[in-house]
């Protein structure tokens, strides 16, 4: 917490103004000299942290999750880089510039929809020259420990409401990780490589090559840009959107514990594999091939397809990370230090969640209504707006539309995607402030 009422004040003020326009930058969000300065006083007061601005959040988060039987905790790092040529106090070296990095934990409903609940952790560290620091235990580097500790992290803040299923993409390829997560009766769905050595004296590619196709099915894969993230794994090769066959098989191996690994983690461990293979022709591009680790059940088709679908949940991270960096333009922010930097990442993060969601509910229930997505006010507002075309009372969709509209999208180019949403949910707040106050006027 920021401990002190007048803090907790300029926070709320700084994000009323920040989420009328994200991409704006602080002096022009501000409007005025002392609210500048107040916002700038609060990002540089040593005694406000990140955990401490987005406390609140992590509450409405978990208490969102409650209502969820089941929520995946999907995990991911990204990147933050700034430009120019002083060197911001604080801050490390980054590929080509300087930043920091970040491990974020957001909460996600299983399902098609994958609508986000609210960032639940997140992990901030640099880089210093040279390298990556180092535990004295076992020789693990702190970033390495970012995948455990987040996973901690949702568990304890969550609590007991719901059933959390982590997600992670290959950089939780750790018997490490995966004997810890399994002694705390975590349950997740990780990305892995074949290159593990069975109790039996196999290997888990010769179990692979064995293992019969249980169920085929076509999906359709979205266009991706050549990225340089965090990892050398993660440097993803770019690819155009198609429709793909894949096979999918499962099966239950007992994992031997690597060598390198510590004595005090047990010899073996018992976990459910599911590999996911392209089949049929896909021109250039390198095919589907996912190698996941789970807990969760694989004895059925239908059980399979879940696990298979639980990790497609992980690129909601993505685009969270689009629009904080997009949406929000947080790179473009001029403060001169990591701690302010930080401190503006806190501010931001829940705007980003808002925006993500929106266009999370845009491709949900069609039939649901609008006060699922908006406040009362806001439903008013489009209403008016709209010059007839919005009913008094309009369904989840048709009030996205219409958000969509003020920023610009045309029907005919299909659904809205999350920077059209943003856009337009921008605009919608300024109108909503001219309508409080209008309604003010009139009292």
């Amino acid at each position: 917490m920021l401990g002190d009422r007048r803090r907790r004040d300029r926070l709320k003020a700084m994000a009323r103004l920040m989420s009328v326009d994200p991409s704006a930058s602080f002096p022009a969000a501000m409007k005025t000299n002392a609210a500048l300065e107040g916002a700038y006083r609060l990002l540089r007061n040593e005694a406000v942290s990140m955990d401490g601005i987005l406390a609140g959040h992590f509450e409405e988060t978990a208490a969102r999750a409650a209502q969820e039987r089941v929520v995946l905790a999907v995990h991911d790092s990204s990147i933050f880089k700034f430009a120019g040529d002083e060197w911001r106090d604080g801050l490390g070296p980054t590929h080509g510039g300087q930043g920091f990095y970040a491990h974020f934990s957001l909460l996600v409903v299983p399902g098609e929809a994958r609508r986000p609940l609210g960032v639940i952790a997140i992990q901030k560290w640099t880089r210093p020259v040279g390298g990556q620091k180092k535990h004295k235990l076992r020789g693990q580097s702190l970033e390495a420990a970012r995948w455990k500790n987040g996973a901690a992290l949702a568990e304890e803040r969550a609590g007991q409401g719901c059933s959390l299923v982590h997600v992670m993409d290959r950089e939780g390829d750790s018997y490490d990780l995966w004997a810890e997560l399994m002694a705390a009766k975590s349950r997740f769905v990780i990305r892995n490589s074949r290159k593990r050595l069975l109790e039996d004296g196999g290997t888990l590619a010769d179990a692979v090559a064995r293992a019969k196709t249980v169920v085929e099915r076509e999906v359709r894969l979205s266009r991706r840009v050549k990225s340089t993230q965090v990892d050398a794994r993660k440097q993803a090769q770019p690819r155009s959107v198609r429709i793909a066959r894949l096979a999918l098989s499962g099966q239950t191996v007992r994992i031997s514990r690597p060598s390198r690994c510590s004595e005090e983690l047990p010899e073996t461990i018992t976990l459910n594999f599911v590999h996911v293979r392209e089949i049929g022709t896909h021109g250039d591009e390198p095919p589907v091939d996912w190698m996941l680790a789970t807990t969760e059940p694989i004895g059925t088709a239908d059980e399979i397809e879940r696990v298979v679908d639980i990790y497609r949940s992980r690129w909601v991270v993505e685009d969270y990370f689009k629009t904080l960096k997009t949406g929000c333009e947080y790179e473009k922010r001029q403060l001169e230090s990591e701690s302010t930097l930080a401190n503006a990442l806190a501010i931001f993060i829940p705007i980003a969640w808002q925006l993500l969601l929106l266009r999370s509910l845009s491709r949900d229930d069609a039939d649901a209504a609008a006060t699922e997505a908006l406040t009362s006010t806001q439903i008013e507002v489009l209403v008016a707006v709209s010059n007839g075309k919005l009913p008094n009372m309009p369904t989840v969709r048709q009030a996205l539309l219409a958000v969509a509209g003020l920023g610009g999208h045309i029907k005919n180019n299909g659904d809205p995607g999350w920077i059209v949403l943003g856009r337009g949910f921008r605009h919608l707040l300024v109108l909503e402030q001219g309508w409080k106050a209008a309604k003010r006027s009139d009292q």
